[in-house]
């Protein structure tokens, strides 16, 4: 059974090995509990059977916008709509705290994930030159929670 709920700094070893799977990253574990800090209701985590299969994270970054600084699933949990389940949840959390908007930024090269957000009612806005460790650039995208 999947559940939606709050992350809890018991989640890192779990949350960490989602990112490194799914991103190809390896943050310090101090990364989490600071967002967990800055807005822990913006922290969600995805569990099937007890197991971390995703999470989104987002933080504020204006009184009324919310920025996401990362969502991810497992590859073999993905095609499930479990990227759609965190989001509605992100967005109710979002619109308890008062805000309107949602920011992110995607690799221009990831072509799923732009179309993923755009299905979400997000658009691209901008664009920053070399945002990712390898020289990367982003898409900056935006979705309006507002009806």
């Amino acid at each position: 059974m999947t559940l939606v709920r709050h992350f809890s700094p018991t989640d890192i070893p779990q949350i960490a090995e989602v990112v490194n799977q799914s991103l190809g990253e390896n943050y310090p574990p101090s990364l989490y509990l600071t967002v967990h800090n800055l807005w822990g209701e913006g922290f969600l985590v995805i569990t099937d059977d007890g197991k971390v299969i995703g999470f989104v994270a987002a933080v504020p970054t204006g009184q009324k916008v919310a920025r996401v600084l990362m969502i991810a699933v497992l590859p073999e949990s993905r095609r499930r709509s479990l990227g759609k389940v965190l989001m509605a949840d992100l967005y109710a959390s979002c619109r308890a705290k008062g805000f309107d908007t949602v920011v992110l930024e995607v690799r221009k090269s990831n072509k799923s994930a732009i179309a993923f957000y755009e299905r979400e009612g997000f658009a691209i806005f901008g664009e920053i030159k070399n945002f990712y460790s390898n020289g990367e650039d982003a898409w900056k995208m935006m979705k309006s929670l507002q009806n």
